[in-house]
């Protein structure tokens, strides 16, 4: 497996540098549809100056299978879990991939892959992320901005963030896993962003057993 690190001084192939030129001219810039203030992902701009974001190409063929993309999503969490970090901080710890050989017309493969491997990995405090040019994600406070819209496809996995309440509220198995990691904070001195404490709140609302245990 051939990896390119941002501060590493490698040459990386075609869709890679793609991907590197959308990680710093979107992902690490603000944005004035966001809705907020910052950059469009808190995490890509931190992890490339810790030298943290790991970016590598599989070559997929033009149309894998739905299996075969959770396959290598599998794939992709065990080399994660491999790997040695230049820092202990596991919030800036990222995977990504981009996706070779894949046709324009398999690029709903990815959402599809994406939806069937989220409950297990959620269950393992882990968050993957689908990017491609058709992706239909919205930001979480404008859902009129397509925020997952890469210029080549990719995965992109980390370690589960105090923010992806915003991602996991609406399913009781995924607000579950969730409230075990972070819920502890939401009681703590220090107040959360309020739009975190709202849909904090509303899912403790749905499902009152989950924030009991």
């Amino acid at each position: 497996m051939d990896l390119c690190n941002g501060d590493s001084g490698e040459h990386c192939t075609a869709p890679r540098e793609q991907a590197w030129r959308w990680f710093e001219d979107f992902l690490c810039r603000p944005h004035g549809q966001l809705g907020r203030d910052g950059q469009v992902c808190p995490f890509v701009g931190p992890a490339i100056e810790a030298g943290t974001l790991r970016v590598a190409e599989w070559e997929v063929g033009p149309e894998p299978s739905v299996q075969e993309l959770v396959a290598l999503v599998h794939r992709m969490v065990d080399t994660f879990q491999e790997m040695e970090w230049a820092t202990r901080n596991r919030t800036l710890h990222a995977f990504v991939v981009v996706l070779g050989g894949l046709d324009a017309t398999a690029l709903p493969l990815l959402d599809e892959a994406h939806r069937r491997v989220k409950p297990e990995l959620v269950a393992r405090y882990l968050m993957l992320g689908q990017f491609h040019p058709a992706c239909e994600e919205r930001a979480a406070r404008n859902p009129g901005l397509r925020v997952s819209r890469a210029p080549v496809p990719l995965f992109a996995l980390r370690h589960m963030a105090f923010h992806d309440v915003l991602f996991l509220d609406g399913d009781e198995e995924w607000f579950g896993a969730y409230h075990a990691r972070f819920g502890r904070r939401y009681t703590s001195v220090t107040m959360p962003d309020p739009l975190f404490a709202d849909r904090y709140t509303r899912a403790c609302e749905r499902w009152p057993a989950r924030c009991e245990a």
